[in-house]
């Protein structure tokens, strides 16, 4: 496994007022937001000047959950991030406005170890100058041959000349709540599991009410007549920017831990929580967990993913 962790590095991550996480929870939550890039929804790139990331305001809304995870979690996300360089499952394009190329999942982990600060080392493997490749190369060249390994062997190998480029944006959020506002028990945690065990792709919203209760909180975005947030949840930020490109117009969180109050400034490194996701169709398409013990649900194929987002009229040509 590779070792990014530099003491700068470390410090950086456990000052970041996200949450007071030691290396081995921040590790094993990396490890967790990897095995769920599918889940990843939007892609944004975080702007940098001079190399310096230029974090989000004070108390930052969530993105994306997975993705603003693995950001703010720096250098521990490096090892899972390049383990999935290699992965070439399909996935939703993430993108806001999608070009040239479909990507698969290793390809979504190259676009957030780039926007992490890693060097795009795509030119020097293709022999190009940097801004000389096409948005539909990113894509092309890596399904070709062993393009997939070289790619992933560049990147570790920069990473191991460059141990400190990774640490987290520096987000300047008010200081951290001192006390956990809820958490489940034991034994509320298991019925949780349960419940959730039961869910499955292809389901109504009105089944999974039944089987999982009633959220803490909600957003439908263009959905039935009569549908509104609950009081004071505005901006819950459950449904990512490309939520109408991939069909999706309804979301439920719940929370098995929580450490503040509004659901739109989660904070995915400490709270823990499942959010559902629906389909204009009024289909349950996926969740998002970063809870260990609830694994979470992504579509494994697109043929399967475009029957829940646009129902029988996606015809192949």
């Amino acid at each position: 496994m590779l070792l990014f962790l530099s003491l700068a590095a470390t410090a950086s991550v456990q000052q970041a007022a996200h949450a007071p996480l030691d290396p081995n929870q921040a590790t094993r939550l990396a490890e967790l937001m990897c095995r769920q890039l599918p889940n990843v929804e939007t892609i944004l790139e975080i702007s940098r000047v001079q190399d310096t990331y230029v974090g989000p305001a004070e108390e930052p809304l969530v993105t994306d959950d997975v993705y603003d995870t693995l950001v703010w979690l720096g250098p521990y996300s490096l090892p899972c991030l390049v383990d999935r360089l290699a992965d070439t499952r399909w996935m939703p394009d993430p993108r806001e406005e999608p070009l040239l190329g479909a990507p698969v999942v290793g390809d979504v982990a190259y676009m957030i170890l780039m926007d992490k600060g890693v060097r795009d080392v795509m030119p020097d493997l293709t022999h190009k100058k940097p801004g000389e490749l096409r948005m539909g190369e990113y894509f092309l060249w890596p399904s070709v041959g062993d393009h997939r390994r070289r790619l992933q062997s560049a990147v570790r190998a920069w990473l191991v000349k460059n141990p400190n480029c990774c640490g987290v944006p520096p987000v300047l959020r008010k200081a951290p709540p001192s006390a956990v506002k809820f958490q489940m028990s034991t034994t509320e945690l298991a019925k949780a599991r349960a419940r959730f065990s039961l869910l499955r792709p292809g389901m109504s919203p009105e089944q999974v009410l039944k089987i999982a209760g009633k959220p803490d909180a909600m957003e439908p975005r263009g959905g039935k007549p009569g549908e509104t947030l609950p009081s004071g949840q505005q901006d819950t930020g459950l449904l990512g920017m490309c939520a109408i490109d991939h069909h999706e117009n309804l979301a439920y969180i719940y929370f098995t831990e929580r450490w503040n109050g509004e659901v739109g400034r989660r904070d995915p490194l400490r709270d823990r929580y499942v959010i559902l996701f629906f389909s204009a169709e009024g289909k349950f398409t996926r969740m998002f967990s970063n809870i260990a013990d609830i694994p979470p649900i992504f579509p494994s194929t697109e043929a399967a993913w475009e029957r829940m987002m646009w129902g029988e009229r996606i015809k192949k040509q």
